[in-house]
């Protein structure tokens, strides 16, 4: 039977991308989603429905021979915070589904099958920190980030055994900062602001944005974030216990976002309306990551000034 890669919540920004970059090295594409493909790709297999149906996913891996999994099915931050019980049904409850098929279908077929989870930096808490590790204090303050550590915990505990069995699950995954992308702007994450502020910059719209001047948090281009996914989904193996990795490409307070952006399109206005509920979250997260164990385990990279980092989004 042809093998088959599942991509979970493929019209987000992170799952679009990285469909479309599967498709482009030959990756035969099994694509979920509670909505219709903006655009089809003919190779593609798209299914419409919700990542919370477990008999559909049963059935995927019943009908087709997957080999490899892409979660990025799930409510963001801020939306997760409105609705909790939503959030626990989707980021946690069908996460965990997902990933015990996966390593269901594993033990079924000898094999270990590969497994990518998107996390993020809504991990850490209760307090700010710099150059987080990923073993510092992990004590997220809200939904999203139990969320995301819950799933984290849960892939790693299954990957154990499955080494001991040596057939089962092949966990990897990625604690991403926020990631800003220069064709799409996202809502519903606490990091959405600089996105946001880029694209009313370039547009010459005034921002009023949400965070205070001095907030600094860690951000990562969505071309090295999804280069980043194909990376460590590439290794045939990682040879660590850690299966969950820091990255990001720069680091800044909103501030020095706003001032560069003043400098590059002079017309630009800002306003700040600090909103606790935002501020609370983003007071609690790192100003920046340690990105050493990426660096050692999978080969991540990442040498770039704040100034070619931005102008690196802002110039596509």
């Amino acid at each position: 039977m042809k093998e088959r890669i599942l991509i979970t919540g493929y019209n987000g920004e992170l799952g679009s991308k990285a469909l479309k970059e599967l498709v482009s090295i030959g990756k035969s594409i099994i694509a979920l989603d509670i909505n219709n493909p903006k655009e089809k790709i003919h190779s593609v297999k798209y299914i419409k429905d919700s990542i919370t149906n477990n008999e559909l996913i049963n059935s995927i891996f019943n009908d087709y021979h997957i080999t490899e999994v892409y979660h990025f099915a799930a409510l963001l931050s801020q939306t997760a915070s409105q609705n909790p019980k939503l959030a626990f049904e989707i980021n946690e409850k069908a996460s965990k589904n997902l990933i015990d098929c996966s390593y269901t279908f594993g033990i079924k077929n000898n094999c270990k099958t590969r497994f990518f989870f998107p996390s993020s930096i809504a991990v850490y808490g209760p307090r700010k920190i710099e150059n987080a590790s990923e073993q510092d204090i992990i004590k997220p303050t809200t939904i999203y980030g139990n969320n995301k550590l819950i799933i984290e915990q849960y892939g790693s505990k299954l990957h154990e055994e499955s080494l001991f069995k040596k057939i089962g699950l092949d966990f990897r995954s990625i604690r991403f900062p926020g990631v800003i992308s220069y064709d799409t702007v996202p809502s519903g994450g606490t990091t959405d602001y600089a996105p946001q502020m880029i694209n009313c910059a370039k547009k010459g719209e005034k921002f009023e944005c949400k965070l205070s001047p001095n907030t600094k948090l860690p951000f990562i281009g969505i071309d090295k974030t999804i280069s980043s996914i194909i990376d460590i989904m590439n290794l045939e193996i990682i040879e660590s216990k850690l299966r969950v990795f820091n990255v990001q490409e720069a680091s800044f307070s909103v501030e020095q976002l706003s001032d560069f952006l003043v400098g590059k399109f002079p017309s630009f206005k800002i306003k700040f309306n600090e909103d606790k509920n935002f501020q609370s979250v983003a007071d609690t997260w790192p100003s920046s990551l340690n990105c050493e164990k990426a660096k050692k385990f999978w080969n991540f990279s990442s040498n770039i000034s704040l100034e070619e980092f931005l102008n690196s989004i802002i110039n596509k």
